[in-house]
């Protein structure tokens, strides 16, 4: 079999921007570039380098396939943009390897005929609740429309059995079989974190943390609620909201500052947006507890970062980052309503306060998904070794 040396990304939103999705799509080029192949990508967005390089670090891209601009301005609709595309995949297809498609759809259908199709495998990162999405811009009426109009003409999305799906995690693959009606492959591919670049045991101070792409989706409305509620005995702790923005985030942001507001905690608040890999190191590695209110979603590789700069955990009960990353409470906290998720701070504040809770099990627990093991599983994967 010939030996694997360029390898294609398929990958549709933007990567050149703060946010998980962007954050995952790097870190695997990084590590194709630490393997010595070469990285050919697919994307109807330019990419600049720059920006990934200030926000998460370095890579090296040999090669980006754009659409024309015509076709780009329409590619980014995700099921129509992957049928736009396909001229330009197909001749992404004759030049490489092996090709991962970032969450899948379509394109498989234009493999040339000579490609194998063991070579070709679909990487599902982001969550199936739609209707989590549809959740960020609530209030957005042109988001509104657009969404209206995928689910009407452009959602049916296309994914073949006989195509290996890699899940991000096991709630994401469970959501797979059950949405989708195909069996992803036994082994999931979690995003790989950057564990030893966090220390734990640097000096903490009384700060709590939530990160995460500025949207409705991510909840951080209700984050901020949480910490008002918890914190109300605690006055001497201060919040950071830190996350990757984009044009709808303000309009997000000016809806967060009046709930800010009416709990009288605008002067323990601090948003700060687009911050790089290195702010979000120096804040993890300062505070003591991370909220993540996120609901229905996979896991969040911010709340593995937050373990491993020993952080406490305390996230929404029914996701990924809960039911895996945290086994359902053995490393950390949840919460099911706004409420309970206060007394729950409250508990958390309490316990470091009486210097009554240990986290060194949750920074064991956050070693698991180190950089090592995510190049050890996509070495795998490369190879056909599962």
């Amino acid at each position: 079999m010939k030996k694997i040396k360029k390898v294609g990304i398929v990958t549709m939103p933007k990567i050149s921007v703060g946010g998980g999705f962007a954050r995952v799509v790097r870190d695997l080029i990084a590590s194709l570039n630490d393997m010595g192949k070469e990285v050919i990508l697919l994307s109807p967005f330019k990419i600049d380098l720059e920006k990934i390089s200030f926000l998460y670090g370095p890579v090296i891209i040999n090669k980006i396939y754009y659409p024309n601009r015509l076709k780009s301005f329409f590619s980014h609709e995700e099921t129509l943009g992957r049928k736009l595309l396909k001229r330009d995949f197909k001749k992404m297809a004759k030049e490489v390897d092996f090709i991962i498609d970032l969450d899948g759809g379509i394109l498989h259908n234009y493999l040339p005929k000579n490609f194998d199709k063991s070579r070709y495998v679909i990487w599902r990162v982001s969550g199936l609740n739609r209707a989590a999405v549809k959740a960020q811009n609530l209030k957005n009426w042109k988001i509104t429309i657009k969404n209206l109009l995928e689910d009407s003409l452009f959602r049916k999305r296309d994914f073949p059995k006989k195509i290996k799906m890699y899940a991000v995690d096991e709630w994401t693959k469970r959501d797979i079989l059950k949405q989708w009606h195909v069996k992803p492959q036994k082994n999931c591919l979690y995003p790989e974190i950057k564990i030893k670049e966090l220390n734990p045991y640097t000096k903490k101070e009384n700060l709590i943390v939530i990160l995460g792409r500025i949207a409705r989706n991510k909840s951080i409305h209700d984050s901020i609620k949480i910490f008002s509620l918890g914190t109300k005995n605690f006055p001497e702790y201060n919040l950071v909201i830190a996350g990757g923005a984009t044009p709808d985030s303000e309009e997000y942001i000016k809806f967060l500052k009046k709930i800010i507001k009416n709990f009288g905690i605008e002067n323990r608040v601090k948003i700060i947006k687009d911050p790089s890999f290195e702010d979000i190191k120096i804040i993890l590695q300062k505070s003591k507890v991370i909220i993540d209110a996120q609901k229905e979603v996979s896991l969040t590789m911010t709340s593995i970062e937050a373990m491993a700069a020993g952080n406490i955990v305390l996230g929404y009960k029914n996701s990924g980052g809960y039911t895996d990353i945290l086994d359902n409470g053995k490393y950390g906290y949840g919460f099911l309503e706004v409420e309970e998720g206060g007394k729950k701070l409250h508990e958390i504040l309490t316990n470091l306060k009486n210097k009554n809770i240990n986290n060194k099990s949750s920074i064991r627990r956050a070693k698991e998904f180190g950089e090592d093991k995510f190049i050890k599983t996509l070495k795998n994967i490369l190879e056909d070794e599962f």
